[in-house]
């Protein structure tokens, strides 16, 4: 009986159970809606819907239209990546439409990463992003030289002051010695072949870096060294915007040499010991002619530059534009130094139906560069007596013509009738002016870029997306070389001319779907990239004099260089990002490259990467101290990264043409192997670990951000010494591994945040530390940058890369220390060194490590003021802990008066200056602090103007305090490569070009 009551009782509350149920059914309704956005009024795609409190919702599609059942009692929550969070309660509606504004706060956090965008607070890898606040008014020539020490993990470098130049840009440590050493950089979705210089300043929106593997992954073969991620700016919907800013700006040297007068160095030069009565008279007949000049105001001038930027952007419900179009015309601050660029941008955006979308961005540019060919040091090499041209004083003196140049070699005869060819200075007859302006070089660069899209929304958060574009790139240059441009004193011409073209085509499937506590976003895609280059150079020489300087007016033309070369790359691309509760994250990733330019047998690379994070601060646990630790978030990260940057087709034997010996006398035309083929020649490989704290304190007005990584790279791409046996001299091969460590801090605080005043400072600090593993068979490789000088840089196991390897030299000597120290060289008063193992003899087992070209760390420190309508930012950027072999200090500071002095200026022992043995002498503290810019500027009122949005007018500033270490005496600690270096040779310096000092005064009128 009781199971039966029961039963029966089961019963009722079921059918209860199904009967509210069912009712509850009936009385859901369906609701629609489109969701916009407030500034354009466009669709916005992809915008979460969801009932509050449940996993139910759906996701608006390409038109920004959702349907979802509902209860009258449900509230419908509204979010989407850079817009305000919304909800709304359901009642008795059936149609809710929503206008989403942006988030400020949460839009500064949104990153672009590689195919995507990313919430900062999901971030599992190291990204560093940095927006366009203004950045166009500093007073730069490129993108690059903008972001000195504002961006943690990055090291930027003015390595040379010429105009336009490419600054030396390195993430996280050198990774590689053969292969390219620098980022890869991707506008707008497109992996460029080049640098910066294409981009303009005032069109980037946003700058973001991947600075880990896990973060690079995605980019794979390519993304060993880093990536930089430039979005240019887009239209939005509204009236037509014209935006005018123009900037005209006056350069000077930041640094110059110290130099002495005539008279100063006659008195040095007499007292030099065993000075011949020859070398005496001439020294008087310097004194006498006083001609008392400064180089440093003769070779380098006051420099103007003037900038115009014109934007126009806008759109309609269908179609969106921004065009954009520059003038630049940069002065370089020494002669024959000059940069100009034109450039015109166009990206417009269409939306041809609700699920279909096109768009197309153009970049055309123009380029000119004049440029010298020889640096600095030449100015040292000049006697300070020496005019740059003859003076009627001179004239009467020499017999050479008033105007000519003046060399030193003029003026000996006068000094010595039986003069036959020691000079007053070996310094090879120079005269600094004739050479530095005598070898003029001109460069001319037009790029053209295109990169269209086609993109169909195929589902609610399913989308697929197609691009082609094309990288077209023409350079010409134009070198002529004066007779007094060289100590041969033949004038001669180079003329070369190379094209490239690059056409990518990607395919990438896209989705995104948010429900309940569950996040996703997945894409895959195909990608295929071919590379075509072509080259030629022609040379001649016999011109009849420096006037004519045309290659066709050589009496002698001959094809000095011409070649064809070509590489492809495929790829196979894969990530996941999971977030659950918005607080566990994971995120995989990876890619699948295969390249022409490795043998066969290594063609394919693959490169996965994984990491996770935790935001600790979203647990319950950590509820009670959200006052004060708003933010904390830990993150991990494991990937593999490749290097593909070497030359095409060294993976297998060329043939060049070669002749033969025939019958007889008989010259037989031919072919010849020029390599040796390797077909296990593959990727250079780079595996990081990366782990990570971001917190954020008293409601996000601190953010701290500290960085820990380790990488390793192996199969490094080297060009190797091989047996002669084999027939050929050098190979290259995977050989060998190197690992960089570092810490990266970043800081940033809103100090004061009120109506009218307002400040900011964001503050970075990287340390690097580099390191060889393995060498494959050597324990360690001595190198020279000139084949006239014995090797004096030393790479080896567990040392940085590139090390100054010499001598100890003692600056002054006392009767008793001359038993340990040693003369080297022609005479004893050249240069002492220290016998280092003591056993009385000098040779290389008494050289010895002197230094290297990598900071021990460098720092960045920007403040953003604001008080009404005014407004005051700065950079300060350091670099502490490198050295620089400054060769210049032969010229400039070798002076020998007897064995307690081996300090000086401009006057030198001969027999020094020809020795080219480098000591510690020469190895100088690089270590440096610079204003790297500043910009104070005004917003006028526009609360009564109908002519304009807005008017602005600025100073800015760059490099305006340059400090460098005690004893440096070079123009630009930051020169550590120059064109003769290479990976092994990081560091050497001869006569850089001079870091500028810049001032400039702007004016920005929106319309």
């Amino acid at each position: 009986m009781l199971k039966l009551l029961l039963q029966k009782w089961r019963l009722s509350h079921i059918i209860l159970l199904m009967t509210l149920a069912s009712s509850s059914i009936y009385a859901q309704t369906k609701i629609s809606g489109t969701v916009i956005s407030q500034e354009g009024s466009q669709p916005i795609p992809g915008v979460s819907v969801l009932i509050k409190g449940t996993t139910t919702g759906a996701v608006t599609d390409f038109d920004g239209k959702y349907t979802l059942m509902c209860n009258p009692e449900d509230v419908l929550v509204f979010s989407y990546i850079g817009m305000l969070t919304q909800e709304v309660a359901v009642k008795t509606q059936t149609k809710i439409d929503i206008t989403m504004a942006e988030d400020a706060q949460q839009l500064s956090e949104v990153v672009v990463v590689g195919y995507g965008v990313q919430k900062k607070s999901h971030l599992t890898g190291a990204v560093a992003k940095l927006e366009n606040d203004n950045l166009e008014e500093i007073p730069v020539a490129r993108v690059d030289q903008a972001l000195y020490g504002k961006l943690a993990g990055v090291q930027i470098q003015t390595t040379d002051g010429d105009a336009g130049a490419t600054p030396y840009i390195q993430i996280r440590g050198q990774a590689t010695i053969n292969a390219g050493n620098g980022p890869l950089i991707v506008v707008d979705g497109f992996p460029i072949p080049d640098d910066l210089s294409a981009v303009d300043m005032n069109d980037v929106a946003s700058i973001e870096v991947l600075k880990d593997a896990a973060s690079a992954a995605i980019y794979g073969s390519r993304g060993a060294n880093g990536v930089i991620i430039i979005t240019t700016k887009e239209g939005k919907k509204g009236k037509m915007k014209v935006s005018l800013t123009s900037n005209l700006s006056l350069s000077t040297p930041a640094l110059e040499y110290g130099l002495y007068n005539p008279n100063s160095w006659a008195d040095y030069a007499l007292n030099r010991p065993g000075i011949s009565e020859t070398n005496r008279n001439q020294i008087k007949q310097a004194q006498e002619i006083g001609y008392n000049y400064d180089a440093n105001d003769i070779m380098t001038r006051n420099a103007f530059s003037q900038t115009y930027q014109l934007n126009l952007s806008g759109g309609t419900d269908n179609v969106n534009y921004y065009i954009s179009g520059q003038a630049l015309d940069n002065q370089g601050i020494v002669e024959g130094n000059d940069y100009t660029k034109y450039s015109v941008r166009a990206k417009i955006d269409a939306k041809l139906n609700e699920r279909v979308k096109v768009g197309i961005n153009m970049n055309v540019s123009s380029q000119s560069r004049d440029r010298i060919e020889v640096r600095m040091h030449d100015v040292g090499r000049s006697a300070s007596w020496l005019p740059t041209h003859h003076n009627e004083m001179t004239s009467a003196l020499t017999g050479y013509p008033v105007g000519s140049w003046a060399m030193e070699d003029h003026f000996n005869t006068s000094a010595n009738p039986n003069y036959t060819g020691v000079t007053i200075r070996n310094t090879n007859n120079v005269n600094g002016y004739a050479k530095l302006t005598g070898k003029p070089k001109n460069e001319q660069t037009t790029r053209a870029f295109v990169n269209s899209y086609l993109s169909v929304n195929i589902a609610d958060g399913l989308d697929f997306k197609t691009t082609l574009g094309a990288y077209y790139t023409d350079f010409n240059r134009n070198f002529f070389q004066t007779t007094y441009g060289h100590r041969n004193g033949n004038p001669e011409a180079h003329a070369v001319h190379q094209n490239t073209v690059n056409l990518l085509n990607e395919n990438i499937l896209s989705y995104n779907k948010t429900w309940g506590d569950h996040q996703i976003s997945a894409i895959a895609g195909f990608t295929a990239q071919t590379n075509r280059r072509q080259s030629q150079e022609i040379r001649g020489n016999g011109f009849l004099n420096d006037k004519v300087r045309v290659i066709s007016a050589a009496s002698n033309i001959w094809l000095h260089d011409a070649y064809e070369t070509g590489d492809n790359l495929a790829s196979v691309l894969s990530r996941v990002n999971y977030a659950y509760k918005d607080k566990y994250l994971v995120s995989l990733s990876s890619r699948w490259d295969g390249s022409s330019r490795f043998g066969s047998n290594n063609r394919w690379g693959y490169f996965p990467a994984a990491s996770v994070g935790w935001r600790v601060s979203e647990e319950p646990f950590f509820q009670g101290i959200r006052e004060v630790i708003s933010e904390m978030k830990l993150s991990t990260s494991y990937g593999t990264t490749g290097n593909n940057a070497i030359g095409d087709y060294l993976h297998i034997g060329n043939m060049v043409a070669d002749n033969y010996v025939g019958g007889g006398d008989n010259i037989v035309p031919g072919y010849i192997l020029d390599n040796k083929s390797n077909n296990d020649l593959g990727w250079e490989r780079t595996f990081e670990f990366n782990t990570g704290v971001d917190f954020g304190f008293f409601d996000n007005r601190i953010l701290l951000g500290v960085q820990y990584y380790r990488s390793t790279t192996d199969q490094l791409l080297l060009e190797m010494d091989i047996p002669a046996t084999s027939g050929f001299e050098r190979l290259w091969v995977n050989q060998g591994k190197v690992r960089n460590s570092g810490l990266e801090l970043e800081l940033t605080t809103r100090n004061i945040d009120k109506d009218n005043f307002s400040w900011t400072t964001n503050a970075t600090i990287t340390t690097t530390k580099n390191e060889v593993l393995n060498f494959g068979e050597h324990e360690s490789f001595q190198s020279t940058w000139d084949s006239k000088r014995p090797a004096h840089f030393m790479t080896q196991i567990g040392s940085p890369i590139s090390q100054f390897y010499g001598y100890r030299v003692k600056q002054e000597l006392s009767a008793e220390e001359f038993q340990v120290y040693w003369p080297i060289g022609v005479q004893a008063s050249s240069v002492y060194v220290q016998d280092l193992n003591g056993d009385g003899v000098i040779d290389e087992n008494d050289m010895e490590v002197l230094g290297q070209a990598n900071p021990d760390f460098v720092w960045g420190l920007t403040n953003n003021l604001r008080y009404k309508n005014f407004d005051l930012s700065f950079t300060i950027q350091g670099s502490h802990g490198a050295s620089v072999l400054n060769i210049d200090d032969h010229y400039l500071e070798t002076h020998w008066a007897g064995s307690n002095d081996k300090d000086g200026v401009n006057v030198l022992d001969p027999d020094a200056t020809r020795l080219k043995t480098e000591t510690d002498w020469h190895v100088q503290d690089a270590s440096y602090i610079a204003l790297r810019n500043l910009t104070f500027g005004y917003n006028f009122p526009m609360t009564n103007s109908k002519a304009f949005r807005s008017a602005r007018v600025f100073f800015a500033g760059s490099n305006l305090f340059y400090i460098t270490a005690k004893g440096y005496t070079g123009l630009n600690p930051e020169g550590i490569n120059d064109a003769l270096t290479t990976a092994y040779t990081r560091g050497y310096q001869r006569g850089p070009m001079p870091v500028a000092k810049t001032f400039s005064l702007g004016l920005k009128l929106d319309f």
